[in-house]
């Protein structure tokens, strides 16, 4: 017969471990951000990846609006994300189906939060100076993938 104190240790140094670490790796699979102590909103992603976004398109060194023959490198920067999505209020969707041109990410992406699992596709309107001077929009798609915390990657 198994004596139950004998099973005690094996239960605190193996059971507790392993039950915290499944705890850990299935939150961190859901999306959960340890970090914020929370999942984030739809909001939050869509807003993460539009101020990523936004920034990274200010860059010039990084953005050049392709139209026709042309480059153009004077992107204008948008105010806020606020304003942003008042002017756009359908830019932008989370998961919306369909296939993508960004990877699918690996179940240890997933599991140490890496990789939420939700795409952020944003139909981001560039606004830029064509050589007249005049204000032009581009509209560019982007595909983001979001770490459980909201980073774009």
């Amino acid at each position: 017969m198994i004596d139950r104190n004998s099973l005690l240790p094996v239960f605190v140094f193996i059971g507790i471990p392993l039950t915290v670490l499944f705890a850990y790796f299935g939150l961190n699979y859901s999306g959960f951000c340890f970090a914020k102590m929370r999942y984030l909103s739809d909001e939050d992603k869509i807003r993460s990846v539009f101020d990523f976004q936004n920034n990274y398109q200010n860059d010039p060194e990084t953005l050049v609006v392709q139209v026709g023959e042309s480059k153009i490198q004077k992107h204008i920067k948008y105010e806020s994300f606020d304003k942003y999505i008042q002017e756009n209020p359908d830019c932008c969707v989370i998961n919306p189906g369909g296939t993508y041109d960004i990877a699918i990410p690996s179940f240890l992406d997933r599991i140490f939060g890496f990789s939420s699992g939700d795409i952020v596709v944003i139909n981001f309107k560039a606004r830029y100076l064509d050589k007249n001077g005049k204000q032009r929009l581009k509209e560019i798609r982007f595909e983001n993938r979001l770490q459980n915390c909201g980073k774009p990657q």
